[in-house]
């Protein structure tokens, strides 16, 4: 039984098309479902419990990578399979999924390629793509060492998955480690460059700051956490529902 999640900014009428399409679409797949749209009166977490307890063994994220994000953190560790509808091209989850947009995304969800892919997590919290500090005195206890970027203009980003320009060669969602990208940012009369990062593979680290003050964590570009954080891989987590041209195996 399928469950699909409409986000709350899909009740512009500029998608009334479009999800009218989608659901016509799914229709004539086979795999119609129990369809919950998200307002301020309606929440996910309810909704998802919910249809979880009257059978629902799919539930289908529609709308952006922010949709997706927010849903992992509820599916995460319950015994669903997780889809996804993208209404839009810009989407780095769905193309690392290989998932296409709109109702192209419908053709991938029948043909049901069931994937178990990692997550990162922050203390209690899951994300699936990257987490980010930006000029931060941090410090990270890695394995036997503590690590700190060399300047004070720089980025800290922790990768579940990521391209090769990103990091120098692939990052996979499904071999069971992270990696925290160190990159000094300096500054130039053309703006802000950065500058080559070390990258450092990881299964757990510990996130901390130099002083008092506590730092900011944003996770797939829309939650902010604070720190001290232990950040730890979660080794097959999520049940997806891929795409034939994901960027993994």
């Amino acid at each position: 039984m399928y469950l699909y999640i409409y986000d709350s900014f899909l009740n512009d009428k500029k998608y009334a098309d479009l999800l009218i399409k989608i659901e016509k679409r799914i229709t004539d797949l086979g795999i119609k479902g129990k369809i919950a749209r998200l307002s301020i009166l309606k929440n996910m977490k309810e909704l998802i419990i919910d249809g979880v307890k009257e059978g629902v063994e799919t539930v289908v994220a529609i709308g952006n990578s922010q949709t997706f994000a927010r849903v992992i953190n509820i599916v995460a560790d319950l015994d669903v399979t997780l889809g996804m509808i993208p209404v839009d091209n810009n989407n780095p989850i769905a193309r690392v999924l290989g998932i296409p947009p709109r109702t192209l995304a419908c053709e991938v969800l029948a043909s049901r390629i069931i994937k178990k892919i990692d997550l990162g997590k922050i203390n209690n919290y899951y994300f699936i793509n990257a987490a980010e500090i930006e000029n931060g005195d941090v410090i990270i206890e890695y394995s036997d060492f503590k690590v700190s970027p060399v300047t004070t203009n720089s980025r800290v980003t922790l990768h579940n998955f990521a391209s090769n320009e990103q990091l120098g060669g692939a990052s996979s969602p499904v071999d069971g480690i992270l990696e925290a990208v160190i990159t000094p940012i300096k500054s130039t009369i053309l703006g802000k460059k950065n500058i080559s990062g070390t990258v450092l593979p990881f299964t757990k680290i510990k996130i901390g700051s130099g002083g008092d003050e506590q730092i900011s964590i944003l996770t797939d570009e829309q939650i902010i956490l604070k720190t001290p954080a232990e950040v730890t891989v979660a080794p097959q987590k999520l049940k997806v529902i891929v795409g034939s041209d994901r960027s993994f195996e």
